[in-house]
């Protein structure tokens, strides 16, 4: 990872270490006010393009911890886990599948054995360079919790995506709103997951936000609607300013595809420390539906007028990180100006994403009290979240906001006493205008 990424956004109030004044938890952080702003704008813009502008998908917000027969049904108890392998030399643990895969080897995915022979006849330590290494052994990914009022050994998950819970609800979604298909289920929120190698900053972690859609459709329709979402998200990362130059997508090798897709289209970024997973479009077919209408005794069977036939519904999913993309668009976006003078540090975010749109800045704090005045009234006016900068120079003042990607800044000054005008300036062109207070509103939307 960056260490200037990682270092700008720990100084600039993005991310702070999880419980920092006890030393730390590994692999834990928290977002501060720049941070939760750029993470709430994220996912503000991801439902304005997948639910809000369509007009067949609804949100949803299900249970973090759910029965257990659930995670039975989906799976995940079974097969939720990664091969692990430890370095008897230097105790450092490794996804065994990775180091494999990181040196090109082939193996059976399955095969513990296999795996564990092949990194013993061909694989150093990456830690050490020792070759001394445990057997493989397969690392459960799913977080208990003890579900019991005593100490007995009763236990829940937490749940480690968000899709499940709006699988078990199908049935209550179609009985409350008697939708026709296709039919999308949105939901944004915590899932969490047991990693064996944590790491990178905040790209993998142990507890993490997912955006997920669920889009039921018939089996018929399903490459239709396949084709028409990576349509979508190409729209979405487009809207999002994501470095074109440092994304790739690909579909899934059929040997890699999960237990549940008949197709999975991964979009990678290339962020400072490589190539890494950024989100992914699968087709579920009626895996879950079917499993959960089994176990349960529920019949999912959607009656199709149209078609004039019943079936299982099928499942398109997309499935976004929120963490993994606001990594993805700092780096994508913190950009350095070299000037005669200076170097000047913006993060160029489009004015949806930034986590303040405006700054309201007296020349001097003679004019505080006006300045106040008009920020005030801003906040009224539906711009999006202002600031009030008073500190050091209007130079000085002018870089701060750069650095934290504030569209515009707004100085008021001592004209402003006398013609009702304020100078705006934009972030990226530096750009200076002259213009009437009572034009603010409309002059940013124009040029926003």
């Amino acid at each position: 990872m960056s260490d200037r990424v990682v270092k700008y956004l720990k100084e600039k109030g993005f991310v702070y270490p999880g419980s920092a004044i006890y030393g730390g938890l590994a692999n834990s952080w928290d977002y501060g006010p720049l941070g939760a702003m750029l993470k709430d704008n994220i996912k503000a813009a991801w439902k304005n393009e997948f639910i809000t502008q369509q007009a067949n998908v609804v949100q949803f917000d299900s249970s973090i911890i759910l029965n257990n027969k659930v995670w039975e049904t989906s799976g995940h108890i079974d097969k939720f886990n990664d091969p692990l392998i430890d370095c008897k030399s230097c105790k450092s643990r490794f996804r065994a599948d990775h180091l494999l895969e990181e040196k090109g080897i082939s193996f059976k995915g399955d095969d513990l054995t296999d795996i564990t022979e092949k990194i013993k006849s061909n694989i150093e330590c990456p830690s050490c360079s020792a070759n001394d290494w445990t057997d493989t052994k397969q690392f459960d990914l799913m977080f208990r919790v003890n579900s019991s009022k005593t100490d007995s050994a009763e236990f829940n998950f937490l749940r480690p995506e968000t899709a499940q819970g709006i699988f078990i609800n199908y049935k209550n979604l179609l009985n409350t709103y008697n939708f026709t298909l296709p039919y999308g289920v949105a939901q944004i929120g915590k899932a969490f997951r047991n990693e064996v190698t944590p790491g990178n900053f905040i790209f993998r972690t142990k507890e993490f936000e997912q955006m997920e859609l669920e889009l039921f459709c018939s089996p018929s329709a399903a490459e239709g609607i396949f084709e028409e979402y990576l349509l979508k998200i190409n729209s979405f990362l487009k809207r999002i300013h994501l470095n074109d130059e440092a994304l790739k997508s690909f579909d899934v090798a059929k040997d890699s595809l999960a237990h549940y897709s008949t197709r999975t289209v991964d979009y990678e970024y290339n962020f400072s420390f490589g190539w890494g997973e950024l989100l992914g479009l699968a087709n579920r077919t009626d895996f879950d539906l079917t499993n959960h209408s089994v176990a349960s005794g529920e019949k999912v069977l959607y009656n199709d007028l149209k078609e004039g036939t019943k079936y299982v519904p099928h499942v398109i999913e997309a499935s976004f990180g929120v963490e993994r993309l606001l990594l993805a668009i700092i780096e994508s976006s913190l950009k350095m100006f070299k000037t005669e003078t200076e170097d000047r540090e913006v993060l160029s975010l489009p004015f949806e994403l930034s986590p303040y749109k405006v700054c309201v800045a007296p020349l001097t704090n003679k004019l505080v009290d006006e300045a106040e005045e008009l920020f005030s009234n801003l906040t009224k006016q539906d711009i999006g979240a202002i600031s009030f900068e008073t500190s050091g120079s209007i130079g000085k003042r002018y870089r701060r906001q750069d650095q934290i990607g504030t569209y515009f800044v707004i100085t008021y000054d001592f004209d402003t006493l006398e013609d009702d005008s304020v100078t705006i300036r934009h972030r990226d062109t530096m750009k200076q205008d002259r213009i009437k207070i009572s034009d603010i509103k409309t002059y940013i939307n124009e040029q926003k």
